[in-house]
C-alpha cells in the first residue's frame, strides 16, 4: 500500500513523497493510523517553512531541513499489534501526526509509547485537531497563579490566543483581549470575550489603564511569540502581576533591556515560560498535569460547547493544496485562521 507525505526540502518549498507502507511488517507493539485530518500549526511550521527559525540550517536539529512538518492528527486505527490492548481497528484517536496520510505508532505497554488519546463518537472530528492549540493555550493557565475574578490580558487572537482567552474566562477570569485584524476580533467578539482592544485604532496602555481603574492587569499573556510585545506588556501589569510567555519568540530583536529587567526588580512582577512540552505524555510521579490530562480536559470543553472553537476552522484543503494553504496565513490573515488538511482520497 501507498502513503503520501509532505516534505519541506528548503525555505518556500513543499514537494510530495510517496512512500511504501508494509502492513505484514507493523511490529507487535505497533498500530497503523489512516489519517482523516491533519492540521497546520501556523507559528511552528510556517516559521520553518519561512526559514525564520535559525535551527532550520542547523545539521541535526528537530526542525532542520528537509522537514516533516505536522504535530496534530486524528485519524483511525487500521492494524494493531499482538501486543496492543489499548486501541483495536476502527477506533478513531487524536495524536501526534506529520502531515501524512498515514502513520505508525507505538502503542503497547511501553516507556516510549507514542502518545495519543481516543476520541468519542459524540465530538464532531474536524473540530477534534483543535484540541493541540487548546492544550497549548492551557498551559498559560496551569503556569500562572491566576485566580478567580483576576482580570487576564491576551495579547494575539490568533488560534492559541483566541482559545487561551476562552480557558481564562471559564476558570473565571476578566479577559482582555488585543489584536489588529478584524477578523481575529469579530471572532472573539462572537464567543463573548469581555473586553477587546484593537490595538491599530487605540492607544493600548491607556485603554488597560482604563479597563483595570489604573491598576493594570494581573496577568498579562504573550500569544504572539514576539519579544517586543513581552518588553511592551510589562507596562499593562499591576504590582506583583505575572507575565506569561505563551508564544516562541524566534526573530531577533535588539532594545534595552533594563526598563523589563527594572519593572521585574522593581514591581515584583514574575516572568514566566509556559511551553506545551515539558508535560509528560502521560501521568507520573511528581507532575500534577500531563498532555493526556489536558487533552482530554480540553475534549470534554469542545464536547460540552463549552469552548466554542467552530469558527477557529477557516479551510479545509486537499493535501493537494498545502502550500497555498501555508502561503494564504502568511499572507491572508483576514481570511485565513485554522486549516485542516483533509486526507481521504475521494
Amino acid at each position: 500500500m501507498k502513503g503520501l507525505r509532505i516534505i519541506v526540502p528548503k525555505e518556500r518549498e513543499i514537494i510530495f513523497e510517496e512512500f511504501e507502507i508494509e502492513e505484514n511488517k507493523i511490529k507487535e507493539d505497533e498500530a497503523l493510523v489512516e489519517n482523516i485530518y491533519t492540521m497546520i500549526s501556523p507559528g511552528t511550521e510556517l516559521s520553518i517553512y519561512t526559514g525564520i527559525d535559525p535551527e532550520v540550517y542547523v545539521p541535526n536539529s528537530w526542525c532542520h531541513y528537509p522537514f516533516k512538518p505536522g504535530y496534530i492528527g486524528v485519524g483511525r486505527i487500521i492494524k494493531v499489534g499482538k501486543e496492543v490492548i489499548d486501541l483495536k481497528e476502527g477506533d478513531v484517536i487524536y495524536y501526534f501526526s506529520n502531515h501524512t496520510s498515514h502513520s505508525i505508532i507505538r502503542a503497547g505497554n511501553t516507556v516510549d509509547k507514542s502518545f495519543f488519546v481516543k476520541v468519542s463518537s459524540e465530538i464532531d472530528l474536524k473540530l477534534v485537531p483543535i484540541t493541540k492549540f487548546g492544550t497549548i493555550a492551557l498551559t498559560s493557565l496551569r503556569v500562572s497563579s491566576f485566580d478567580s475574578g483576576d482580570r487576564v490580558l491576551i495579547v494575539g487572537l490568533g488560534l492559541v490566543g483566541n482559545l487561551a482567552a476562552q480557558i481564562f474566562k471559564i476558570a473565571g477570569g476578566k479577559v482582555i483581549g488585543v489584536d489588529l485584524s478584524k477578523k481575529r476580533i469579530e471572532i472573539a467578539k462572537k464567543i463573548g470575550i469581555d473586553e477587546i482592544i484593537n490595538s491599530s485604532e487605540v492607544d493600548v496602555k491607556e485603554k488597560i489603564m482604563e479597563l483595570t481603574n489604573r491598576e493594570g492587569v494581573d496577568i498579562a499573556v504573550d500569544a504572539v511569540g514576539d519579544s517586543k510585545i513581552i518588553i511592551e506588556i510589562s507596562e499593562f501589569v499591576k504590582d506583583m502581576g505575572e507575565i506569561i510567555l505563551l508564544g516562541t519568540p524566534r526573530r531577533s530583536y535588539e532594545t534595552d533591556i533594563t526598563p523589563l529587567l527594572r519593572a521585574i526588580h522593581l514591581r515584583w512582577i514574575t516572568l514566566k515560560g509556559a511551553l506545551e512540552w515539558c508535560f509528560p505524555l502521560y501521568k507520573c510521579i511528581g507532575n500534577k498535569f500531563s498532555y493526556e490530562k489536558n487533552s482530554l480536559y480540553i475534549l470534554d470543553l469542545i464536547r460540552e460547547k463549552k469552548l466554542v472553537v467552530k469558527d477557529l476552522i477557516t479551510h479545509i484543503v486537499k493535501p493537494q493544496d498545502f502550500k497555498s494553504a501555508y502561503e494564504g496565513l502568511l499572507n491572508n490573515k483576514e481570511e485565513y485562521l485554522g486549516v485542516l488538511i483533509e486526507w481521504n482520497r475521494e
